[in-house]
């Protein structure tokens, strides 16, 4: 399944990002924010010890350039490159240490992406919009039991949503992404966000 919707949207990202809709009448550039109200993992859980998959709220600041406009379906289609910075909330749970064993803790996670995002506009106000690209992650265990480990990953990342226009300048946005997630020694794992948000083109 998880393979399915995965292979759906890096087919849909080249077809079909939130920054892109009704930019084709303005300056390229454009800037936004994301607020995540939920953010899942899938980590481990131990009995006995706190364990919460749901992370405390994430946020992302992105910038994008429109690299043109042309159909697909028939519809307004506008492609664009988007540059964020973001962090993945907290999540309580059970990560693998050095040694190898489950050891309970908090995770954090942060980085950067460059993703192609894309907007087909449905309608004079809304657009389905995508997005698909590379992410650079940091995510860091603090156990409980004392000590802490990080690790660096780079991985694909994938998004899609809808994006209403305001006017010519501001769009509001609700969108889910997916990221591979790794924390500490723990084996990768995915992090689903589902935000709201705003843009601003210039």
């Amino acid at each position: 399944m998880k393979q399915t919707v995965r292979a759906a949207l890096l087919a849909s990202a080249f077809l079909g990002a939130s920054g892109a809709a009704a930019a084709a009448d303005l300056s390229p550039g454009y800037l936004g924010v994301d607020v995540g109200y939920r953010n899942h993992y899938n980590f481990d859980c131990l009995s006995g010890s706190p364990c919460d998959r749901n992370a405390g709220a994430s946020t992302r600041v992105y910038g994008g350039f429109v690299l043109g406009e042309n159909e697909a379906f028939g519809l307004p289609h506008t492609r664009a490159v988007e540059v964020a910075a973001f962090t993945g909330g907290a999540v309580k749970g059970a990560f693998k240490d050095g040694s190898g064993a489950l050891s309970p803790g908090k995770g954090k996670l942060s980085g950067v992406s460059a993703v192609l995002a894309s907007a087909t506009k449905l309608s004079e106000d809304w657009a389905w919009t995508t997005r698909l690209g590379l992410v650079a992650e940091h995510g860091k265990v603090d156990y409980t039991a004392g000590g802490s480990d990080s690790t660096n990953t780079l991985a694909v990342t994938a998004g899609t949503g809808l994006s209403y226009a305001i006017d010519k300048h501001w769009a509001l946005n609700a969108d889910w992404n997916y990221l591979p997630a790794r924390m500490g020694k723990a084996a990768k794992s995915n992090l689903n966000v589902f935000s709201v948000g705003a843009a601003y083109h210039f």
